[in-house]
């Protein structure tokens, strides 16, 4: 494996996403249920973990919870990559034991935004324009959990409903 054989030659372990397509999760939807029984995750992680054994190179699982929405508001646009580099790259991250902060470059991407909604109620008149009272309450609430999200252990910082999560509804409201 060409991954397997780069990562030695940099003598750099490798960093894989811990995701669950077990028998527990197969009653949600249907289109789920198809994708999930016919992506052979789980085989793919096997053979890359036997080969990093053999070869000598250190795996390490990661807990992949709201990586695309951290890598599209954080690394996007700040290293010109897709949203699918930019979740790779908060992977590895994790994988190093950094923690994703809310910085004050988001802080401000996020305030614009809720400007840019909030000017659009104004501007266009008509149903289904502008911020929406759901989109307010989303904001309302996003703006409480920033001030304190830097403070939270790791595990608290990607639960379901954190900050990352409420992040990505925002990006929905655009």
């Amino acid at each position: 494996m060409v991954v397997i054989g780069i990562a030695k030659s940099l003598g750099k372990p490798l960093a894989v996403e811990n995701l669950d397509f077990g028998k527990g999760r197969m009653d949600t939807n249907k289109r789920f249920n198809r994708m999930a029984s016919n992506f052979p995750y789980q085989k793919i992680l096997d053979a890359v973990a036997r080969r990093a054994f053999k070869e000598g190179v250190g795996l390490k699982s990661v807990w992949s919870a709201h990586t695309s929405t951290i890598g599209r508001w954080k690394y996007m646009n700040k290293y010109g990559i897709s949203v699918h580099h930019a979740a790779a790259l908060v992977i590895a991250r994790r994988a190093m034991g950094f923690r994703e902060i809310i910085t004050k470059e988001l802080k401000k991407k996020v305030a614009v935004l809720k400007e840019n909604l909030a000017q659009k109620v104004y501007s266009q008149p008509g149903e289904g324009k502008g911020m929406t009272r759901k989109a307010r309450l989303r904001f309302k609430r996003l703006d409480g959990k920033i001030g304190w999200h830097n403070g939270l252990k790791p595990f608290k910082q990607t639960q379901f409903y954190s900050v990352w999560h409420d992040l990505k509804l925002a990006a929905f409201a655009q």
